[in-house]
């Protein structure tokens, strides 16, 4: 007992930590990704706005205004020039600023819940966010950075509406790279997948337990004909019924000898 309560204990602390990590990683990626003060403006409308000028602006904004323009949503397809561009620009970061980028990709859980208008615009959103994670997070996992953040996002992808963050999580999965995930992410993974297999499990046993009671109940509830009154016999019971019945007449028989 000691010791489970030990366990549930620590359970509760690293939740709370995980939480109080995320909560500073916002803070921290604010003021690690400044955004250009000229022509700010006109950058991430043309962003929003697309036609010719998003080339331009794609080059031009720095890495916080394309995580700002993917923040306030855009179509899918040009949403991956985005993410294109930032992965591209991984080799020219410097750690401190590549951590940055990666917390603030995880705080909007890889984009993911931005809105799509298309079973397309799904699958290309789980392209995206499967480039952004092997692109910017995974670099990040392996030097030992946002293990806080990942046993949040992880379980929350997973657990998440939909089934885009899921299949993210699968594709993460089954890729032949190492996860980056961690102890910790992996451990919060487990119980939620745990978890929901005991839900399924549950709710099984209830159907099953519901369908008995229907089959006893219809079993001996008795059958009733077309004219609503008169019982139908099953073939073992109508054998039965004779049976009593000869009983009954050698009963009477036998007392009315007797009292002769």
């Amino acid at each position: 007992m000691v010791e489970e309560a030990a366990v549930e204990e620590t359970a509760v602390e690293e939740t709370a930590e995980a939480k109080a990590v995320v909560e500073k990683a916002a803070v921290e990626v604010a003021n690690h990704l400044p955004t250009v003060a000229g022509g700010a403006r006109q950058l991430r409308e043309a962003l929003r706005q697309g036609g010719e000028a998003f080339p331009v602006a794609l080059r031009e904004a720095d890495d916080g205004l394309l995580l700002s323009a993917l923040d306030e949503g855009m179509p899918a397809e040009r949403a991956t020039r985005v993410v294109v561009e930032l992965v591209r620009r991984a080799s020219e970061r410097g750690p401190e600023l590549a951590d940055a980028v990666c917390e603030k990709v995880l705080l909007a859980r890889l984009y993911l819940e931005a809105p799509a208008s298309s079973g397309a615009d799904d699958r290309l959103r789980v392209r995206n966010a499967l480039m952004l994670y092997d692109g910017l997070v995974r670099p990040c996992a392996e030097r030992g950075g946002t293990p806080g953040l990942l046993a949040c996002v992880v379980p929350a992808l997973w657990a998440a509406r939909g089934g885009a963050g899921r299949e993210v999580v699968r594709r993460i999965v089954d890729s032949r790279q190492p996860t980056g995930f961690g102890e910790r992410a992996w451990k919060e993974l487990f119980t939620c997948a745990a978890e929901e297999c005991r839900e399924r499990e549950d709710a099984a046993a209830a159907v099953a337990r519901r369908g008995a009671r229907r089959w006893w109940s219809r079993r001996l509830r008795p059958r009733r004909g077309g004219d609503g009154g008169r019982i139908e016999l099953q073939p073992g019971q109508l054998w039965v019924s004779i049976l009593l019945g000869l009983i009954s007449v050698g009963l009477v028989l036998i007392v009315v000898l007797a009292a002769r």
